[in-house]
This record gives structure tokens, sequence and C-alpha cells, in this order.
């Protein structure tokens, strides 16, 4: 039967591809949590009844 070629004994590992690999990976994982995260906050800011710009107005009180 034919091996992978990464299953071949002695065989030259490739470090700049495993970096660009995990590179990838994290980048992904990262992209896909900051979505997470900018989803979760819209659907928050969405609420019936909320009132998401009532944190920004003044309290009226001066200095």
């Amino acid at each position: 039967m034919h091996d992978s070629p990464s299953s071949r004994p002695g065989q030259h590992r490739d470090p700049v591809g495993a970096f660009f690999g995990a590179l990838w990976t994290v980048g992904n994982a990262v992209v896909i949590a900051l979505l997470g995260v900018i989803v979760h906050d819209d659907f928050d800011s969405a609420r019936i009844g909320a009132h998401p710009a009532a944190g920004s107005a003044p309290d009226g009180t001066y200095v």
C-alpha cells in the first residue's frame, strides 16, 4: 500500500508551512470569536424595550 508523505521515516518537516497553518487556524478562530461578539452585542441591544442610547444621555448634573 502507499503511505502518506507525512508518515515516511526521516522526512524533513516544513516549519514554515506548519507556522502558516497554525497562523491560519488562530486567525480564523479570532475572526469567528469577534464576529460572535458583534452579533451577540447586536442582538442584545435589539431587545424589545431596550434603550441603548440611555447610557450616553447626560444625567442633568453639571459641575
